[in-house]
């Protein structure tokens, strides 16, 4: 979708239209591996440089206290513009042969291949976890509601709630992140909450479509890329993707998010 007429022509409906990137669409992009690939990369942002959002390391943002103001503003890599424009000229060039250049790609490079292990790891371990959440979480009867997408019951929809929020308090510790009396408006702000409600989501798909062991674990890594998208799309207005599980997983996870904040304001 990144190189899509889709895009381009959402860019060019208005100045006010912005597309927002995540560091793991620099990292799909780099771990190609070839000047072609960036170059395809930014063959529509980089005649929109003004309309291009850029967020900060997904490290980052899991660090952002969801309890400061301006979360969505503080996830955002500031000056993007010069830096689009300057290495869409370079790779827009008919060589790119400077050695700095060079050296630099084959940097980044480097760094999308060294995330692919800790990404597969990461992968493998949420796979081998699905079997056990799917035991814990639910009984045979809400498992038959979830794979014919019958309206979950309120009982089942606080169990959801519930291992999210147990996730994130998890998380948060880990992190050292302030999670302890606050407010679900304030927790559902922070990435990690979101994170964690995506993932019960994520095995809420898993659950409908067969609880099939996980064999692949490169499409698995691939499916958590999807989430951290889901996630990031989750602060803005929209996803634009062609992934049929990744449409279905935002579009839950929008509303559960405006579920929370409903039921926070009513309380």
């Amino acid at each position: 979708m990144l190189q899509s007429q889709e895009l381009r022509s959402y860019l060019q409906g208005s100045p006010r239209n912005f597309a927002v990137l995540a560091d793991y669409a620099w990292i799909e992009i780099y771990k190609q591996q070839t000047v072609e690939a960036i170059k395809h990369g930014l063959s529509v942002v980089g005649d929109f440089p003004d309309q291009l959002i850029l967020l900060r390391a997904n490290g980052q943002i899991i660090q952002l206290d969801p309890t400061e103001p301006y979360l969505r503003e503080r996830m955002q890599f500031k000056g993007a513009a010069d830096s689009i424009r300057e290495m869409d000229a370079i790779f827009r060039s008919a060589t790119v042969d400077d050695a700095a250049v060079l050296k630099q790609v084959h940097g980044h490079w480097n760094f999308a291949n060294g995330l692919l292990p800790e990404l597969i790891e990461g992968a493998v371990e949420i796979a081998a976890s699905l079997p056990e959440m799917e035991e814990q979480m639910f009984t045979k009867a809400e498992i038959r509601i979830i794979r014919t997408s019958r309206q979950y019951p309120a009982a089942m929809m606080e169990t959801i709630y519930g291992a999210a929020m147990q996730m994130w308090e998890t998380l948060a510790h880990a992190y050292g992140l302030p999670w302890q009396d606050l407010g679900d408006n304030r927790i559902a702000r922070s990435y990690l909450f979101r994170y964690a409600l995506g993932l019960i989501i994520h095995l809420l798909w898993w659950i409908s479509s067969g609880s099939q062991p996980v064999r692949r674990m490169d499409r698995m890594s691939n499916d958590m890329i999807d989430l951290s998208f889901c996630v990031y799309a989750s602060y803005f207005d929209g996803f634009m993707t062609a992934d049929e599980k990744a449409r279905w997983i935002h579009a839950n996870l929008v509303a559960a998010l405006e579920a929370i904040s409903r039921t926070d304001d009513a309380t």
